[in-house]
C-alpha cells in the first residue's frame, strides 16, 4: 500500500476499512453485527474480540508453550533464540538447519544454514520488527504479541512435510486442509472432513492429490481438539514428519477472513458450525464430495454446490 493512501486511510474506522475489504474480496457487502458465513464471522472476531483469551493466539512463542503444556504427546520446535538486535545472534551455535521467522507476524520465514550470513538475514528481515498494520490486515491479536524475531530448527532438515490445517469448532474437528508442496511454487491443497473422505473444496491454492490417511491422525485429531477447546472456531497447525506430530501454530483469523472458498456453500456451512449449530437447511447436503482423485479430471468436473465467489 503506497504511504499516500496509507495516511488517507488512517483516519478511517476499522469497520468501515473491514467492509471495503470484504466488498472487493466477496462482491458482497458483510454482515458482521449477526454474521451467518465464517467469513463474517472472522471479520467480527477481527473487529471486537479483544478478550485476553485471543490476545495471545498471534504470540508464537506464547503458543509455543500452550502447546506444550496442553498436548506434552506431541513435539513443539525449540526457541533457539529470540531478541530484536540480530549482532546478538551467534550463528555459530545454530544446528545445520534453522528457520528465522517473526514472533508477532506471518507469512514471513527465511531458512538458513552454514553459510548464511548476519548481513543476510539483516537485508531479509528488514521491517520485520515494524508495529503491526492494522490497516494492511485488520488482526487484532498480533498487536498483542511480542515485536521479535525468534529462531527455530528446521523440522526435517528440508525434507517434504506434510502440513495439516485442523478446523476446529467448540472443541470438535470439522474440516481438515493439507498442503503438498509447502514452501515451493508447486504448492497444492486437499480438503477432507473428520472421516479423511476428499472433499471438492477450494480456498486459494490449486487441487493437490489425495493422500493415505495418517496412521496418526487419531493422534492428530486429539492433540487439535485439545489445543482448539474453548474457541467457537480454532485453526490448530502441524506438521507430520516419520510418524512425528509437530505443532506448527494456531490460527483464529483463517486467510484474514479474505480467503472465500468454493463452492460458497463451505462459507456458510463453516459459519453454521461457528454458531453452534449443525447442517444448516438450505444444504441439507452438506459439504460436497470431491469427485475423482485425479486433480485434472476433477478440474474438468463442475464443482458441487453453490457457485462461489471469485475475487
Amino acid at each position: 500500500m503506497r504511504p499516500s493512501l496509507r495516511r488517507l486511510l488512517i483516519p478511517l474506522p476499522d469497520t468501515f476499512l473491514r467492509q471495503i475489504m470484504y466488498l472487493r474480496c466477496y462482491r458482497r457487502r458483510g454482515d458482521f453485527k449477526d454474521p451467518t458465513r465464517f467469513s463474517e464471522f472472522l471479520t467480527q472476531r477481527m473487529l471486537q474480540d479483544r478478550s485476553p483469551e485471543i490476545a495471545w493466539t498471534c504470540d508464537k512463542r506464547a503458543m509455543k508453550e500452550y502447546a506444550a503444556a496442553h498436548t506434552p504427546w506431541i513435539k513443539v520446535p525449540e526457541t533457539l533464540w529470540r531478541g530484536t538486535d540480530l549482532s546478538q545472534l551467534d550463528l555459530s551455535s545454530l544446528p545445520e538447519s534453522w528457520v528465522i521467522k517473526p514472533n508477532h507476524g506471518s507469512n514471513a520465514v527465511h531458512f538458513g544454514d552454514p553459510s548464511t550470513t548476519l548481513g543476510e538475514l539483516r537485508e531479509v528481515t528488514r521491517g520485520w520488527l515494524r508495529p503491526f498494520d492494522r490497516i494492511a490486515v485488520g488482526e487484532w491479536a498480533y498487536t498483542a504479541a511480542r515485536r521479535e524475531l525468534i529462531v527455530e530448527p528446521r523440522i526435517g532438515s528440508g525434507r517434504p512435510l506434510a502440513d495439516f490445517k485442523m478446523f476446529v469448532f467448540h472443541g470438535e474437528l470439522k474440516l481438515v486442509l493439507t498442503y503438498q508442496g509447502r514452501f515451493t511454487d508447486g504448492l497444492r491443497a486437499v480438503f477432507y472432513n473428520r472421516e479423511w473422505e476428499p472433499l471438492d473444496i477450494r480456498n486459494g491454492a490449486p487441487r493437490g492429490t489425495v493422500s493415505p490417511r495418517p496412521q496418526n491422525f487419531e493422534e492428530m485429531v486429539r492433540a487439535a481438539e485439545t489445543l482448539g477447546a474453548g474457541y467457537a472456531s480454532m485453526r490448530v497447525d502441524f506438521y507430520n514428519l516419520d510418524g512425528d506430530l509437530w505443532f506448527s501454530e494456531l490460527t483464529p483469523y483463517h486467510g484474514g477472513g479474505l480467503d472465500p472458498f468454493t463452492p460458497e456453500s463451505v462459507d456458510h456451512q463453516l459459519g453454521a458450525w461457528w454458531a453452534g449449530v449443525g447442517a444448516i437447511e438450505e444444504l441439507p447436503e452438506g459439504l460436497p464430495r470431491l469427485l475423482l482423485a485425479d486433480p485434472e479430471e476433477s478440474d474438468r468436473r463442475p464443482v458441487l454446490g453453490h457457485e462461489g465467489s471469485q475475487k
